[in-house]
């Protein structure tokens, strides 16, 4: 409560005033009918971002896999260290990848090798969503590919054209 003076006389005024049920129970509807569009926005916000995460990603991933394949440098992850330099730039691309809400897929063309020809290093990642609320730009898979020009030809026995599998439905089509 406060007071004041009006003609000489104190009155006491409510500072806070009550509510009746009534008004309650509309407050609880009203956050009811906006809670759950502001999680749908929130929960949307957090699901795009780790697409465009991964997106980013990829994309880098798989620019430092033609990057190394190129220059043959592949003595920067040590758990990558067996098969063909195929396989091993594979390995190394999925490492560099790294997505966050998805799986990596690389293939590499690299049958002929010799200095001046062209390495292709495309990527597949299956990214659904963390929490799968909202549907993904083109069905969840981000795609992505580099061609860069061979600078090192020294091992040119050691290059095939390889892939990882892909799971049922998706193709390696648009990477050629």
């Amino acid at each position: 409560m406060c007071a004041s003076s009006y003609d000489g006389r104190i009155v006491r005024v409510h500072a806070l005033t009550r509510r009746s049920r009534h008004e309650e129970g509309a407050a609880a509807v009203e956050f009811a009918l906006v809670s759950s569009v502001l999680f749908l926005v929130l929960f949307g916000m957090i699901q795009y971002g780790l697409w465009f995460s991964d997106s980013l990603s990829t994309r880098q991933g798989v620019r430092e896999g033609a990057r190394h394949a190129v220059v043959e440098s592949f003595g920067y992850d040590a758990s990558c260290t067996t098969g063909t330099n195929s396989a091993r730039l594979r390995c190394s691309t999925r490492k560099d990848i790294g997505a966050i809400a998805g799986t990596p897929y690389v293939k590499v063309n690299a049958a002929n090798w010799q200095k001046g020809k062209a390495v292709v290093v495309c990527a597949m990642v299956k990214a659904d969503g963390a929490l799968g609320l909202l549907p993904m730009p083109n069905g969840g898979w981000i795609t992505s590919k580099t061609q860069m020009s061979i600078e090192q030809a020294t091992q040119a026995g050691a290059w095939t054209n390889t892939a990882d599998a892909l799971p049922a439905g998706a193709t390696w089509d648009w990477c050629s």
